[in-house]
């Protein structure tokens, strides 16, 4: 056999070379699900406890009056993790002031509550009120609070039990458009399919502040409850209004968020959403540290799935960022495959096309060692990542948010286009899957 030359082992190598590197850049896509739909997992189960589970000051007693607000200690064992409960109690208001009674979860650092589930308690004749929950994560300093706000606020009778898991699950019509690996199954959806945001599933103010905290950074919004959640034709619309008068803080816009009640570590998260198309807009799809088993409330950690930022310039409506905080203290993550449209000094994928023209899906699964992005079902980047805080302690089950900020020196550094609003990040559905047993 004829001795092989160096010069054509030479271009033999760099061939190969070549073509390890095109594999690695080689587009890699997940299936669609509409032929093949994810099962669809059942919450965890448990032997359901009948027992009362109120205080007998609150559930032997008749025509309890309160004029002031009161609270009321459920014990530090009585309500678990992950449990269901029903609280079933009949209540009248005697006045014009409004009134509310909640079951409360407080963090033991600062007391401050992390977790209400309310009802409100409307005036004239006595009604029957029904509240269902899921406990969290922490339930050490669990409560029955009743807030008279003035008026005076008469419980004729109060009963709290345990009963099945709440399903976290609804129909879905169509699996179109839905990317998830094989081995996924559905554990929390929203399919927006009513004509009102479903207050079961999610909060619209962020975690801080005992649930009260509606801004970050230095946006020029405010997240409230004005008009800010519509729910129509199976969409759900993020809705962010110029105010009519301008406000000395220059906080010149109110607009919407939700916050799941739902937590988990680890899973696949999916959004179909169509991004605001106004400058100065900026929407996210992000999970966020609940509370931690031991009851710690700490920020960071936190993974960006995306952040849509339209300043005109430097990030116009065909990119969207995907990071992660660098935590624990010393961490220092690594990229383990970039799509050829992924930029890793700015951490940012550059479409083909614009997000505000169209819905797209956008997907993340996570794991404890990294997360991997995907629009559409294409892979765009992997990333290392640890769920700690800053201290190397595991963080608590997270919690997933979408909102859409205005302004700020990242979204408003060029200027808002207060002409193109009102301005909406419409979200087709949301939802969350793990690991089927």
């Amino acid at each position: 056999m004829t001795a092989r030359s160096p010069l054509w082992l030479l271009a033999l190598l760099l061939g190969a070379c070549q073509s390890a590197r095109g594999a690695e850049l080689a587009e890699v896509r997940l299936a669609e699900r509409s032929k093949a739909p994810p099962p669809t997992l059942p919450p965890p189960s448990y032997v359901v406890d009948t027992r009362e589970l109120l205080p007998p000051e609150l559930s032997k007693q008749k025509e309890l009056r309160f004029s002031s607000d009161a609270q009321f200690g459920l014990g530090a064992t009585t309500l678990k993790a992950g449990h269901s409960y029903r609280l079933e109690f009949s209540a009248r208001v005697q006045g014009d002031k409004p009134a509310s009674v909640a079951v409360r979860f407080r963090e033991p650092t600062h007391q401050g509550t992390f977790r209400s589930f309310v009802r409100d308690v409307q005036r004239g004749e006595a009604r029957r009120y029904v509240l269902e929950l899921t406990a969290p994560a922490y339930t050490s300093l669990a409560e029955l609070a009743i807030s008279a706000k003035g008026a005076e606020v008469v419980l004729d009778s109060a009963s709290l039990r345990e009963r099945p898991p709440i399903p976290r699950t609804e129909p879905v019509s169509s699996w179109a458009t839905s990317y998830v690996p094989p081995g996924y199954g559905l554990v929390f959806n929203d399919e927006f399919s009513g004509s009102s945001l479903n207050r079961q599933k999610w909060f619209t103010r962020y975690i801080y502040a005992s649930e009260t905290l509606d801004r970050l950074n230095d946006e020029n919004q405010r997240y409230a409850d004005n008009d800010n959640h519509r729910v129509s034709g199976g969409v759900l619309s993020l809705v962010a209004k110029r105010e009519k008068l301008s406000q000395p803080s220059g906080i010149n816009y109110q607009s919407g968020m939700i916050r799941s009640d739902f937590t988990l570590r680890y899973g696949f998260f999916e959004a179909r959403v169509k991004m605001p198309s106004g400058l100065g807009t900026w929407a996210a799809f992000w999970i966020n540290s609940d509370v931690s088993e031991t009851g710690r409330l700490g920020h960071p950690p936190e993974i960006d799935f995306f952040e849509f930022v339209n300043n005109g310039k430097d990030d116009k409506v065909n990119k969207i960022h995907c990071a992660a905080t660098r935590t624990p203290d010393g961490f220092k993550p690594r990229f383990l495959y970039q799509n050829e449209r992924f930029v890793e000094q700015h951490q940012d994928y550059r479409a083909p096309f614009n997000f505000d023209e169209a819905f797209h899906t956008v997907g993340v699964e996570w794991t404890p060692a990294d997360f991997t992005l995907y629009v559409d079902g294409l892979k765009i980047v992997t990333r290392t990542v640890e769920w700690k805080y800053k201290d190397g302690e595991l963080a608590g089950p997270a919690h997933v948010l979408l909102n859409l900020a205005i302004g700020g020196q990242w979204a408003g550094r060029y200027g808002i286009d207060d002409a193109a609003f009102p301005q909406a990040l419409a979200v087709d559905w949301v939802r969350i899957y793990q690991k089927a047993p």
